[in-house]
């Protein structure tokens, strides 16, 4: 058999990819026998080009990923915003409440505690009328009534101190309700 290359030379060896004879000057060993220098050609083009493919598609595969983490940032930046919006609009509700309240007409504030009715808050207003007058250092007369039993508060002199009390405090659910001219605040007694 004569060498493809080399048709003068005799050999005895073929190309382990392409099966052409090689002499001994074109046969290049390999671990599963000779090769030629055309097909290690062939097999290196082949490499670089699955190198070239591999890398383009590293270089793809990494395009893709930048493209997704960019995508991922702006759906997070989106989501914050929105949450930003969203948390606002949380604040401005609670809010509202107090905002309504401080556009609305002040009510009066009551007179008597949270445990009084609006006709023990007539007594205490009366009372209150009591103090003024007891504070002048005057003594109250028949001119103020009790609102309930249209009768004159009770006037009595204690240790020194004078004391207005409801005559009826019992109308209103109390044991007492009362003013002094040491204490001018009313009180209820229950």
């Amino acid at each position: 058999m004569k060498c493809h290359y080399h048709p003068d030379k005799e050999t005895g060896v073929q190309c382990g990819q392409c099966k052409q004879p090689l002499c001994d000057q074109c046969a290049i060993p390999r671990d599963s026998g000779f090769i030629c220098s055309r097909c290690i050609a062939h097999e290196a083009a082949r490499e670089a080009a699955d190198g070239i493919d591999q890398r383009l598609e590293a270089k793809k595969r990494k395009a893709d990923e930048r493209k997704e983490r960019k995508r991922f940032k702006k759906i997070l930046w989106f989501a914050l915003q929105w949450g930003i919006v969203l948390v606002g609009l949380c604040v401005m509700a609670y809010q509202v409440p107090d905002l309504i309240s401080v556009l609305k007409d002040e009510k009066p504030l009551r007179n008597g505690t949270y445990k009084t009715d609006a006709k023990t808050d007539d007594c205490i207003r009366s009372l209150w009328r009591v103090a003024k007058i007891l504070q002048e250092g005057k003594q109250p007369g028949n001119e103020i009534l009790c609102p309930a039993s249209k009768k004159p508060f009770i006037v009595t002199e204690e240790d020194g101190d004078i004391v207005a009390r409801s005559p009826n405090p019992e109308l209103y659910g109390f044991r007492e309700i009362r003013v002094s001219k040491k204490r001018p605040v009313p009180e209820v007694i229950e």
